[in-house]
């Protein structure tokens, strides 16, 4: 019984992480310079990036876009399949998003209270240990 409980709270989460990044895809790639949800100010300025020149607006869209599509497709292949596979990868990927996230940290230490850190750093600490938490019981129950 509780396997099915686990197996649907993880299809619930990783439902909430598809839109999530789905929606982050789009912003990224159409609407950059718009006002990015009820943030008051545009997807770039919400993630505190500028464009330095030179090839600086290609990477500005490639490394956060390969984070969101890498997601995206992760989610959809768990949620279609049930796959551990998947399930594995995105517990990689969130896990090595957060060691970064605690590099960066520790390197930098400059940390601004505001709404990115609630929605963006913050929830990177959430996602990693939530689907390890997952596929633990996951595994403990199958």
């Amino acid at each position: 019984m509780s396997n099915i409980n686990y197996s649907k709270l993880l299809n619930l989460f990783l439902s909430f992480l598809l839109i999530n990044s789905s929606l982050l895809i789009i912003y990224s790639v159409f609407f950059p310079n718009s006002t990015f949800l009820f943030f008051g100010q545009s997807y770039i300025e919400v993630l505190a990036l500028t464009d330095t020149g030179g090839n600086g607006h290609i990477n500005l869209l490639t490394y956060p876009l390969s984070l969101y599509l890498m997601c995206t497709l992760g989610c959809i292949q768990y949620l279609r399949t049930q796959r551990f596979f998947y399930l594995n990868f995105l517990t990689i990927l969130w896990t090595t998003v957060l060691v970064s996230r605690i590099i960066s940290l520790l390197i930098k230490g400059d940390v601004t209270i505001d709404l990115y850190f609630f929605f963006g750093i913050l929830t990177e600490f959430l996602i990693a240990p939530s689907l390890i938490l997952f596929r633990n019981k996951l595994i403990k129950d199958s």
